[in-house]
Parts: C-alpha cells; structure tokens; sequence
C-alpha cells in the first residue's frame, strides 16, 4: 500500500521528480499526517490522500481537502 497525494487541478500524483497522471510512478508518502505536510508545503489548494493497492490497481479515498468526492475506486 502506498499514501498518495492527488492534485484535484491538474488530476495528477505527486511523483519523485515531476507529476504524472499513474499512480504505481507517484511518490509513497508513507503516513497521511506526512501527505498533508507536504500538501499544504506545495500550497495546493485542493487535493486528496489516498491509499493505493498497486496490487489490485485500487484507490481509496482517505482524505479532501477543498474537494467533493470522497469515494473508493478503480484507477
């Protein structure tokens, strides 16, 4: 399981040296606290945390910031 930070503006994840739009490529934060730190260090206005099973290819929603949706699903 990886922790995630989707950018809700742009629908990318955050990755090691740029973004990308796949999520097995984005960065692993490690802990949500550690996500929303960096986050809010980007100064991103809305995005989600999210916990991704590069497994079975599946998100889950864990936290919003500014965003709607709040939702499992498939990537």
């Amino acid at each position: 399981m990886k922790v995630l930070i989707l950018d809700e503006d742009s629908r990318l994840f955050l990755g090691y040296n740029e973004w990308t739009d796949m999520p097995r490529e984005a960065k692993d934060l490690g802990f949500t606290a550690h996500a929303h730190a960096v986050a809010t260090q980007l100064g991103l206005k809305t995005f989600q945390i999210l916990f991704y099973f590069p497994d079975i290819d599946s998100k889950v929603v864990v936290s919003n910031n500014g965003s709607q949706s709040n939702q499992q699903s498939k990537v």
